[in-house]
């Protein structure tokens, strides 16, 4: 499992909502870092589990509803 960066990244836009110009280099860290976050997302749950939690998901949205007709399937 990742750490948790030690420090939050600057701010890419001022008090404005404008956006900042950024380095090479800061671009390219952000650029590595959600590549890492990625990865790290690959590692969550083994398909199995994923196809359970979705079933669920799925089941829970479709029960008790107003309507007869189904959200899903």
């Amino acid at each position: 499992m990742a750490s948790a960066p030690t420090r939050s990244p600057r701010s890419s836009v001022d008090a404005e909502g404008r956006a900042l110009p950024m380095t090479e280099a800061e671009v390219r860290a952000r650029a590595e870092a959600i590549a890492h976050g990625l990865k790290a997302l690959d590692d969550v749950g083994d398909d199995e589990e994923q196809r359970q939690t979705f079933d669920a998901l799925v089941e829970a949205i479709d029960a008790d509803r107003l309507s007869d007709r189904k959200r899903f399937r």
